[in-house]
């Protein structure tokens, strides 16, 4: 403070010609506090309160307080300045209760509340991934408060406290205390420990733990203990373990070396006895003639580079806040006075006025940023130190900072040398962390104790909690509920996971494609198909007058041909990758002309059976159907239906495409609908009536004549049909999976193939290679043949 005000008195910038002047009081007690602040706004000469007439006009003794150093007497103190409007600045008062501006309107200070420091040391914690820590403190409002912050805080992001304890202000009870901390720290096996304590309670608990040889431990210190040589001093309180701490921003304050330097060598300049570091708490060391005692407890000899090798070890942090304090008031005084022209236009101001202009300072003191927030707060932060210890002498050094905005926390941890087996960073945890693809399940209270389970297949855990759309064969994270840690998410339907996983994959779609051996066959024979359906229609053009060509069945051979056609080439719809259009195409295609096919076969074995059977018993209905072309209008009838039947399935609620995902974890099989059992059975039931019916008249047709008896031919192919179709529903309704589009290709192919060679065949070979049999004359001797047989009586 003194060399502070030595710098203002001196400078002709700020505040020019006035001096400040300043009066001490030590801070020892709060019974001093009071006195001191009771004397600073009493009003000179007569140093009276007068608190019953107070105003704003009432010029107290002092315009501004500096100090105290502990928040517990600067409550006091401000409590008693706020009656007369004077400003305090304290440079060590760090409780947050002294940030409510309605309780200490004018309180500030130039050190970081505690609220800051307890987010430090929580964002020190998940630095270093430990959630299983002891807090403990000091019986203090200091102590007490910032314990219960500490724990509070940590809860708040998942660190748990595995438990807390009480430094008690007697020392008799102190020891007992101190010993049921530490063995409840070593049966939870904690390695993190939180100190918020002051240095009496702090020294004799660390004194407890050196006695007990508790080692490998992190401890933690807070900043009212963490660069005090008191504890460096404590024998072997290096083997404890690692220390960090939060510390005071160190501060630059050129020329306060020499000027403490000049202080000590002209206090003892006449001076032949030692001077000795008295503690009340320890007994006395003396130390030899022209030595003193330092605060770190080592004898240093009273030179010129003895003192200096002391000041080396000073870190000026606490220092600076004092002397930033005190640059704080004549910078307030220096607007408040008016003079910035080189001379002060004001020879004086109130308190209330300088407390209101201290409100809104802002400057710069050595590259360090001074001013208030709405609280009274600084924009500063705090160190990181780590005790780095070099031939038994502890050096405070700084391997990190924290800013409160925006909160952020920098550690460099390499300058950490940590004392736990193998040079590690020491771990902290209840339980084991869980493996990826693991969720934790939470054993007792504590969050932090748990146990981990697989999440099973088809679920994974989410611990980014994104979600991204990706192409198929790359990779997804869907969103998850908030407790996406705690539990394994179902992937979507078209996703897979194996155990243990983090993410879904896509399924794979499984399809025929065209690239494969069996879709090249396919399409050959098909392709063969249509051209022999082409050939075989060539052939009955150009034959179209023979007998052979009219008895089976004239015109409505291409139309037979045509529907063979149509259905045969349906088969390519299922090659490539299914979609609702080609599933639509495929069931006009196949089912359309398909049931126009049977409707023809049906149509020409009804015909046979009418001539030859019926004609001569029913000749009016057979009139009937030859006078109006009966067979053309069921054929027609029959399409019609079946068009009714298909875009009624198109239109309904029946899906037309559907992707199973239960048959395989990995693929999603695609098929065209129905795969529902009555829909498909529903679906087929027009084709399947008109086979049976195909089946039956070819039974009563089979004893014919030769060159109309198609009746064997036609119930092969029908029955060809019906076993294919059968097999096909056994197959799909027993296990979908990626062979049931080839085998409803090869069904389609076999029902066209069974009738194009049932049917039209044994016409080509007679066209072609017994034209003998293709005459009038070899039609009417095979009818007379069969008329003589019939009426011929059986023996």
């Amino acid at each position: 403070m003194r060399f502070a005000v030595e710098e203002i008195n001196n400078s002709s910038s700020l505040l020019p010609n006035v001096s400040l002047g300043y009066e001490i009081f030590d801070d020892c007690a709060i019974t001093i506090d009071i006195q001191g602040s009771f004397a600073f706004v009493s009003r000179p000469p007569e140093h009276v309160v007068e608190t019953d007439q107070f105003d704003r006009r009432y010029q107290s003794l002092a315009s501004v307080l500096i100090g105290p150093l502990k928040s517990d007497a600067a409550i006091i103190t401000a409590n008693i300045v706020r009656l007369f409007d004077v400003p305090q600045i304290s440079y060590g008062a760090s409780s947050e209760e002294l940030s409510d501006k309605t309780e200490y309107p004018n309180f500030m200070r130039t050190i970081p509340n505690d609220e800051n420091q307890i987010e430090a040391i929580v964002l020190l914690i998940q630095k270093f991934r430990w959630n299983w820590i002891t807090v403990i403190g000091s019986s203090s409002d200091y102590g007490e408060t910032g314990k219960r912050k500490v724990i509070s805080s940590a809860n708040a992001v998942g660190i748990c406290v595995a438990s807390y304890g009480t430094i008690p202000q007697n020392e008799s009870e102190s020891k007992q205390e101190i010993i049921n901390i530490i063995d409840t720290i070593t049966a939870n096996n904690v390695n993190v420990v939180v100190m918020f304590t002051d240095i009496q309670h702090a020294e004799y608990f660390f004194q407890v733990v050196v006695a007990m040889n508790i080692t490998g431990k992190v401890w933690i210190l807070s900043e009212a203990i963490s660069i005090k040589r008191r504890l460096s001093a404590i024998p072997n309180i290096k083997t404890i373990g690692t220390i960090l701490g939060i510390a005071v921003m160190q501060g630059h304050m050129p020329g306060y070396n020499e000027f403490v330097l000049r202080d000590i060598i002209t206090l003892n300049s006449g001076m032949k006895q030692s001077i000795n570091y008295t503690d009340p708490q320890q007994e006395r060391r003396d130390c030899t003639d022209n030595t003193f005692m330092a605060t770190y407890n080592q004898c240093v000899p009273c030179k010129t580079d003895g003192v200096k090798s002391l000041l080396e070890y000073s870190e000026w942090r606490i220092e600076f806040n004092v002397y930033s304090a005190v640059y704080a008031a004549a910078h307030g005084l220096h607007r408040l006075l008016q003079c910035d022209s080189g001379n002060c236009k004001k020879e004086g101001a109130f308190p209330w006025q300088l407390l209101e202009t201290l409100k809104t300072i802002n400057f710069s003191l050595n590259g360090m940023p001074i001013s208030f927030d709405e609280n009274g707060n600084p924009p500063t932060g705090y160190d990181i130190i780590y005790w780095d210890w070099k031939n038994e002498v502890v050096s405070f050094t700084a391997i990190g900072s924290y800013k409160s905005k925006p909160g952020r926390l920098q550690i460099n941890g390499s300058l950490i040398k940590w004392n736990s087996q193998e040079g590690k960073i020491p771990t902290s945890n209840c339980s084991v962390e869980c493996e990826p693809g693991q969720i934790k399940v939470t054993v007792g209270f504590q969050t932090c104790c748990f146990i981990c389970k697989d999440c099973v297949e088809g679920t994974f855990q989410n611990e980014s909690g994104l979600y991204k759309a990706v192409p198929a064969k790359m990779v997804s994270v869907r969103k998850g509920p908030e407790k996406g840690m705690e539990e394994c998410i179902p992937c979507d339907l078209n996703q897979w996971s194996p155990s243990k996983s983090m993410i879904c994959h896509n399924r794979s779609t499984m399809y025929l494609r065209w690239n494969e051996n069996i879709s090249i066959v396919i399409a050959l024979v098909t392709g063969f198909g249509l051209i022999l359906k082409v050939l075989i229609g060539a052939t009955f053009v150009i034959y179209f007058d023979t007998p052979i060509v009219k008895a089976a069945g004239g015109k409505l051979c291409f139309v037979l041909l045509l529907a063979l056609f149509v259905s045969c080439s349906s088969v390519y719809s299922f090659i490539g990758e299914p979609g609702p259009g080609i599933c639509i195409t495929r069931k006009l295609l196949f089912t359309v002309g398909y049931t126009t096919c049977l409707a023809c076969l049906l149509v020409r074995s009804f015909q046979l059976v009418l001539i030859f059977k019926m004609a001569s018993k029913l000749p009016k209905a057979y009139n009937y159907w030859v006078k109006y072309n009966g067979q053309y209008i069921f054929i027609f009838t029959m399409t019609v239906i079946e068009l009714i039947s298909s875009f009624s399935w198109i239109f309904s609620k029946i899906p037309i495409f559907e992707k199973i995902n239960d048959i395989s974890k990995t693929e999603s099989i695609l098929l065209c609908g129905p795969t529902n059992l009555l829909y498909s059975l529903l679906s087929v039931c027009g084709p399947v009536f008109l086979c049976l019916l195909c089946f039956m008249f070819s039974y009563l047709s089979k004893d014919l004549p030769k060159n109309y008896n198609e009746a064997k031919y036609i119930a092969f192919s029908m029955a060809v049909v019906l076993i294919s179709w059968i097999f096909l529903f056994l197959v799909i309704f027993a296990s979908p999976n990626n062979f049931v589009s080839r085998i409803e290709a090869a069904v389609v192919l076999l029902n066209t193939y069974s009738i194009t060679i049932g049917y039209f065949f044994p016409k080509c070979y007679i066209i072609l290679l017994k034209p003998e049999r293709n005459t009038t004359a070899f039609f009417q001797t095979c009818i007379q043949q069969y008329t003589r047989n019939r009426e011929t009586p059986q023996p």
